[in-house]
């Protein structure tokens, strides 16, 4: 950065040199690699609903919330992820101040603003961007209600692995699901790595973000795409 490297004589006519390093570390791996771990953790806790539920309530809460937690997290993460991605992309979208000042006085919604940036970095198509619109505003709604939890009375839920009525959360945030979230995230993500744009930059430090998910173990790099991709109900 300008000031980080300077170079000048004191009164004393000695050369007086000052070094400063200065860094920008891209969390979006992280985030990934977070959501996948917890994605490990869901898988288990599954199959434990499967196979060890019982007539016991106690041990049955116990085997829900075992899922829960990992799910919840995994929302949470891609979600950021998610948000690390428009922050990556925003400098290049030529987004005007009038169109920001917009956004914040309609209050658009954190989806639409991920979507736009990577609509208009990487040009995407209609198809293509309704797509990601579609899994993006599912993902950022059940990340934020992971972070904003609500109390408010409601029905209970069913679902095909649990013979009795559960609560909402442990029917949205099940490991189905959440699987459908990583996958989701990680095919918007691969599609954007895979498909370039026309902006050096953009492509240098999506390139960067793959190196890292490749070394934190997440993707493979000769063949990243995840199979059986479902986009997530809105």
């Amino acid at each position: 950065m300008p000031g980080d490297f300077t170079m000048e004589i004191n009164e004393q006519g000695v050369l007086d040199k000052k070094i400063v390093l200065s860094t920008a570390y891209n969390v979006l791996p992280l985030w990934i690699r977070s959501a996948s771990d917890q994605m490990h953790l869901a898988r288990i806790a599954s199959e434990s609903i499967r196979t060890k539920w019982s007539a016991n309530d106690d041990s049955n809460r116990e085997l829900l919330i075992a899922e829960l937690e990992p799910c919840m997290q995994v929302f949470v993460a891609c979600g950021i992820a998610l948000d690390a991605l428009y922050d990556q992309l925003r400098p290049y979208t030529k987004l005007t101040g009038s169109e920001l000042k917009s956004w914040r006085k309609n209050g658009t919604a954190r989806a639409k603003q991920i979507t736009e940036a990577a609509r208009r970095v990487y040009k995407l198509d209609k198809k293509l961007t309704a797509q990601f619109k579609q899994n993006i505003t599912a993902i950022m709604e059940y990340r934020g209600k992971a972070v904003h939890p609500s109390f408010k009375l409601q029905q209970t839920c069913t679902r095909p692995d649990v013979p009795v009525g559960v609560d909402w959360k442990f029917s949205a945030y099940k490991f189905s699901n959440a699987e459908r979230c990583f996958r989701a995230t990680m095919e918007m993500l691969i599609c954007l790595y895979e498909r370039k744009c026309s902006i050096p930059e953009v492509v240098a430090e999506m390139d960067r973000v793959f190196a890292a998910l490749q070394e934190l173990k997440v993707v493979t790099l000769n063949c990243p795409t995840v199979e059986g991709n479902e986009s997530l109900p809105t």
